[in-house]
């Protein structure tokens, strides 16, 4: 009989998820195994470790358990074995990890550098699959007061209000702030529109005093600072 024919009851203790766990720790867990013990249960055809593996490659492009941030309730309803609960369990799990890490990097980040900054939204941002315009508060010292999504689209100019910019910088009291976004094709070369971008919102910032510290486009896994590039 097929290892992915077994029930969990009838395979070698060293094999479950459960056992594993408490005998060795979590750490010693493969992704497919820790996404098993929160599934708990597979189908008459499959263990719920089986079910795990069909998971972590279900999403056509990003493979293992970042694939799982890309999946929407109705892509894991389609999994024989994941029902509407299953699908809700496992998408608040992938959104308990995502604020986790953006926690511990909000507790000991520096904003100083633009590779700092980047190296904070990197992971968020490298996989969106359509363009996120971010923008980061700081205070004089370079910590993080707030960051918020301002807009979700193809970034133009006449798009990228900078009154909404700036309502929220005055609302956070920040001394500075740094506009990110994301190419989604992965090449973060400045365009014409980025540049245009970036003029307006300097010359709006300089009329209220808080001036913008960098404009960042995060592609993947690279990044270009449009400060470093000599535009601001």
């Amino acid at each position: 009989m097929e290892k992915n024919n077994l029930t969990m009851k009838e395979m070698p203790v060293s094999e479950k998820p459960y056992e594993k766990c408490i005998h060795y720790g979590a750490r010693v867990l493969s992704d497919a195994e820790l996404l098993a013990v929160i599934i708990k249960t597979g189908t008459k055809e499959k263990t719920s470790l089986s079910v795990a593996m069909d998971i972590l490659q279900l999403h056509p492009c990003y493979k293992g358990l970042i694939g799982l941030h890309h999946l929407s309730l109705k892509e894991l309803t389609e999994v024989k074995g994941i029902g509407t609960i299953k699908a809700v369990q496992l998408l608040c799990l992938s959104e308990l990890a995502k604020r986790l890490a953006r926690q511990t990097k909000e507790n000991s980040a520096g904003f100083c550098r633009p590779y700092d900054i980047a190296a904070f939204f990197m992971e968020e941002m490298r996989n969106l699959e359509t363009e996120h315009l971010y923008v980061a508060y700081l205070d004089a010292g370079g910590k993080l007061l707030h960051y918020e999504v301002v807009f979700i689209g193809t970034i133009q100019s006449s798009i990228a209000n900078p009154r909404e910019i700036l309502r929220l910088a005055l609302r956070y009291d920040a001394a500075h702030y740094v506009v990110m976004h994301n190419h989604p094709s992965g090449d973060p070369t400045p365009s014409p529109e980025d540049i245009a971008i970036t003029k307006r919102l300097i010359e709006a910032s300089g009329i209220i005093g808080i001036p913008l510290m960098d404009h960042i486009i995060i592609g993947d896994n690279q990044y270009i600072s449009l400060k470093e590039a000599g535009y601001i």
